[in-house]
Formats: C-alpha cells, structure tokens, sequence
C-alpha cells in the first residue's frame, strides 16, 4: 500500500471515480461528502494526502474545512479542487492553505500528477496548476496551535448551549439521514439489538476514546466507584460490542479511528439502541452540538474533563 488519502466532495459519483483511480496505483482511500466528518476523519487518523473539494455537504464548506484543519494541527498536504481553481476566502482573499490547485473538471493524469507532486515533495510547499498565473497565488501562513474548542462562538455560549442538554427520555429515532458509505458501518440484524447477554451485576459503562491517557484515566476512576467498565479506542469496535452487550452509559469522543462519534451515534440509535449516550470532546461547534441533540444526547463534556463532571454524569444517568 503507497499510503492513505482522504478525499472529501459532495457527489457521491465523483467520489467512486476518485476512489478507483487512487486504489489503482496502490492508495488506501477514504471517501466523505460531509465537511464534519471530514473534519473529524483528519483529527482522528493520519493521512498521508487529503483532497477537499470547494463545495461539500453540511455546515462546512472546503475553505472553511481547510482552515480547520490546519488551526488544529492536520499537516497532511491538501489538494484543493474547484472549477477554474476558484479557491480563495471570503476573509482574507487569497488561497487559503492548501498545496495544490487542481482545477476540476480534472482527468486521470492531472489528479495523479498533483498527487504524485506533493507526495514526492515536502509539506506545505504549494504547487499550483500550470495554467494558473503566478500572481494569482499568494504563499499561505499556517496556524497549527491548536485551541480547547472551535472558534464559532463564546465558550460561554457553548457551555450555556450544552447545559440545556436534557437527560435521555422517552427516545425517538432522529429523522432517516443518508446512510453512511458501505465501510463505514457494518448494519447491525434486528435479533442482535435483543442482547443475549443481560447483566445483573455492577452498572456496565461502555467508554470509547481514541487517546490511551485519557481512556485509562477516566477506566480508573469509573471502577474505582464499582462500575462494570468496557474501554476501547475504535469506533467500529464500540458498536459491534454494543451489539452483543447491554450498557448504562456510553461515553464516547467525537473524533475516532474507525467510526467516528458521529458515525457510531448515528449506527447506534438507528439499530435500536436507547441506552444513554454522552460525548466528551476538546473540538465542538454549535452545528455539531445541534447535529448531536438530534440523537437524545445526554450532556457533552468538554475537555480537560473535571473528576465531578463524570460524578454528576453517572449520577444523572445510572445511578
């Protein structure tokens, strides 16, 4: 395998066409429309290449994903396509950090060319097409220090937002979105939300979290109070356990290898499963928190978490 490349566009047919002709030179390749998910694939996994179209589905557009990215750290070098390479901010008027111009429509030789060129190349050392004149590009500053949380509003704001989260009650099943593509989920039969295994003993806590420190520190403390704890990293692996097992809780980060927190919240509540989630991130804006309460969440931490966060969580919920 040469590498992975995440490919980010709203048409689902360009996206397959993409697709076929980077597995064809040996590419692992993973395909989003959503600039969110995007957003989360990037931080939650290492690419070798990204490739972000201008126009995406959601709340994000590609400049405003590839500003996102680079303010949070992804040093991955970004091909960015748009019909005559139109690609520059609104606020800043001038490209906004990507490496390479590709215009679009684009053939086969001129995406493997550019993909070639930057992978050959050290990062951040913009290419452009050729036909583009030279002073239409201007060399982009990145900021890759990375903030507690998304600069769209206040933390104030936020924090008042997310206390308006109430406790899972009644559960509905959100509206039907678009199914996630074929890899991202393995769709759950209907005997399996009837779990074989009921528990009796101690409150079981299913904890999902990508970060090994965090993950084993927040174990600890929940067994150290008598809870039943099941701790994984991978977002795939949560919802096939919580297909065989019955939880309390689900504690779950947002930005996952695998399934990302969106993508297993979203398997989860449409195979069934009514038990109360709650997510924990350092990097939410209120159109994720919005997208989240569509799913009965039942609060969202924001990271460092404090020890009476998680008290007053399992309180709420479990006990």
């Amino acid at each position: 395998m040469q590498g992975k490349i995440l490919v980010v566009h709203r048409n689902e047919l360009i996206l397959d066409l993409i697709q076929e002709m980077l597995q064809d030179i040996g590419y692992a390749v993973t395909l989003v429309s959503d600039g969110h998910r995007a957003l989360g694939k990037a931080m939650s996994s290492h690419y070798n290449l990204i490739i972000v179209n201008h126009s995406l589905d959601g709340g994000l557009d590609g400049i405003q994903l590839v500003e996102r990215m680079r303010k949070y750290g992804v040093q991955s070098p970004i091909i960015g396509t748009a019909p005559d390479a139109n690609w520059e901010s609104p606020t800043t008027s001038s490209i906004v950090q990507v490496d390479y111009l590709l215009p679009s429509p684009f053939d086969y030789s001129e995406l493997i060319g550019a993909v070639d060129s930057l992978l050959n190349k050290p990062k951040h050392s913009l290419e452009v097409n050729p036909d583009l004149p030279v002073d239409a590009i201007d060399t982009p500053d990145f900021a890759l220090e990375a903030p507690s949380i998304l600069p769209t509003s206040s933390t104030d704001d936020l924090e008042a937002l997310l206390s308006d989260i109430a406790p899972v009650q009644d559960f509905t099943p959100p509206a039907p979105r678009p199914a996630p593509r074929p890899e991202m989920v393995r769709p759950a039969t209907p005997s399996a939300v009837e779990s074989p295994f009921k528990h009796s003993g101690a409150p079981r806590i299913l904890l999902v979290d990508a970060s090994d420190p965090i993950r084993e520190e927040i174990a600890e403390r929940f067994k150290a109070e008598g809870f039943d704890v099941t701790a994984l990293k991978n977002g795939q692996d949560a919802y096939e356990n919580t297909m065989l097992a019955d939880y309390e809780l689900i504690l779950t980060d947002l930005w996952l290898p695998g399934l990302d927190g969106f993508e297993l919240i979203d398997a989860l509540r449409k195979s069934g499963v009514s038990t109360p989630i709650a997510v924990l991130t350092a990097h939410i804006t209120r159109d994720m928190v919005q997208e989240l309460l569509g799913y009965q969440i039942c609060k969202i931490l924001l990271k460092p978490l404090k020890p009476e966060d998680l008290l007053s969580l399992v309180q709420e919920n479990v006990l």
